[in-house]
């Protein structure tokens, strides 16, 4: 009996995704990072939090795919 070929879209995480996943998050925090205190209050973050906010806009980035 044949075994059943996986769908290409099946939604598990490849080499390639987490590399693109990884490159928009390291992205996000180098923009962010480059950015003066007073301009990062403006926006409502203060440094300490750009790692999760960021973290959490890419995974609601991917959510809207």
């Amino acid at each position: 009996m044949a075994k059943a070929k996986k769908a290409i879209n099946d939604n598990t995480p490849t080499i390639f995704g987490r590399l693109r996943k990884w490159i928009e998050y390291s992205g996000g925090v180098s923009a962010l990072n480059r950015l003066d205190d007073r301009t990062l209050l403006d926006i409502g973050l203060t440094r300490s939090e750009i790692s999760d906010y960021v973290r959490e806009w890419s995974n609601k980035s991917d959510d809207a795919a």
